[in-house]
């Protein structure tokens, strides 16, 4: 493919203010191709819950071990890689500590001693600094796509001290089947985390949240630290709009559950994107002329949010049964092996932002290909 000479004629963008937004509740956002970025994860495996149809994905349980180092020159003999956000287990030596024990490849390494793990660094630095017994909180298989644990640590004996919403550090609700999170604390032990409001909660402290009165309960059982496993809904409409809109549009978010996009001149009238609290899908307001085409997000986001919902109607009506992992496992070994479809999507994604880089590929050329990977996914699950 022969890459285009892109103009050096500057495209005039209007500010918000310019055509009646408010700038202080907007974001701007530059592209920056970065192959191997974590984005292609995401992305990858999206497109992988898209091209399956009843599907569901198993929950990872939350587990405990203790073992014994001896010495900080004792061998730790895990190999660590940070994926989404999560510090996942991507080989376990067999001479290291860790040999015999239940950590394995695609485990997320959660909490040492009562410590937050901050990434594969802080876990190599905290054994370092302990000698006798260590105890490891970890998850026994990956996240689900587009979800990640985050840990919280709390001073007092449990989260749910108090019952009445304004003292919650958070409250949830029930939306068709899924517990979405209502509000956080200004003040409380979320505030801080990356955690928003309408994100969905599947799990709490391991036990998946079936409800919002069942999360509530876990939530109220758990100790001085909690994993609450969490799908991101602001990092999910972002990767879509982010691969399924053409690049040549300016992005400006509200409130996360708004998106203007704008190209061209100040003639140009911008396109609204809007996505409903409870179907999640993607409307357009000022797209009379259909330059945005969101069937394709849309048959994406369905897939996915079904995909959510049978799992937690599956362990609300079959609770006590062992779910089999339909989905998901880890995408790269350390060999670099594939293992699953979505490792199939996320190198033809690298491989698309390396030849844009290098200057083998347009801007439309770019985009096409991205598109076309979409309607891959959406025509093999048919």
């Amino acid at each position: 493919v022969i890459a285009k000479t892109l103009s050096t004629n500057p495209v005039h963008i209007p500010p918000p203010s310019a055509w009646g937004a408010d700038p202080s509740m907007f974001a701007s956002r530059e592209r920056r191709l970065v192959p191997d970025r974590d984005e292609n994860d995401i992305i990858s495996e999206l497109l992988s819950v898209a091209s399956c149809i009843n599907s569901i994905v198993k929950l990872p349980k939350i587990a405990y071990i203790k073992i014994e180092s001896e010495d900080d020159e004792c061998e730790v003999g895990l190999s660590l890689l940070e994926k989404n956000g999560a510090t996942v287990v991507a080989e376990v030596s067999k001479s290291g500590i860790f040999a015999d024990t239940e950590i394995k490849e695609g485990c997320e390494i959660l909490a040492i001693n009562g410590q937050c793990v901050r990434g594969p660094r802080s876990v190599m630095r905290i054994m370092k600094d302990i000698t006798g017994q260590v105890m490891i909180m970890f998850s026994d298989s990956p996240s689900p796509p587009g979800a990640s644990f985050i840990v919280k640590k709390h001073q007092g004996t449990g989260f749910g001290r108090k019952t009445d919403l304004e003292s919650q550090d958070i409250a949830f609700e029930t939306i068709n089947g899924l517990v979405i999170v209502k509000d956080i604390a200004e003040n409380g032990v979320f505030s801080e985390s990356p955690i928003s409001k309408g994100d969905v909660c599947l799990s709490v402290d391991g036990v998946p949240a079936t409800s919002d009165d069942v999360a509530t309960r876990a939530l109220a059982r758990s100790q001085s630290i909690v994993p609450m496993l969490v799908f991101s809904i602001t990092r999910f409409r972002k990767s879509m709009v982010d691969f399924i809109i053409d690049e040549k549009y300016n992005r400006w978010w509200k409130k996360n559950s708004a998106c203007t996009l704008h190209w061209g001149d100040e003639d140009c009238t911008p396109i609204t994107l809007m996505f409903d609290k409870e179907t999640w899908l993607c409307k357009a307001e000022g797209n009379e002329e259909n330059e945005v085409d969101l069937r394709h997000m849309n048959l994406i986001i369905e897939r996915v949010r079904k995909l959510l919902s049978k799992t937690i109607a599956a362990y609300r009506t079959k609770p006590k049964e062992r779910l089999r992992d339909s989905s998901r496992s880890l995408s790269v070994s350390p060999s670099g092996k594939m293992k699953n479809r979505s490792d199939v999507y996320r190198r033809a994604l690298i491989k698309l932002d390396e030849m844009r880089e290098n200057g083998a590929l347009s801007a439309k050329d770019y985009e096409a290909g991205r598109r076309a990977l979409a309607q891959v996914a959406i025509q093999t699950a048919k």
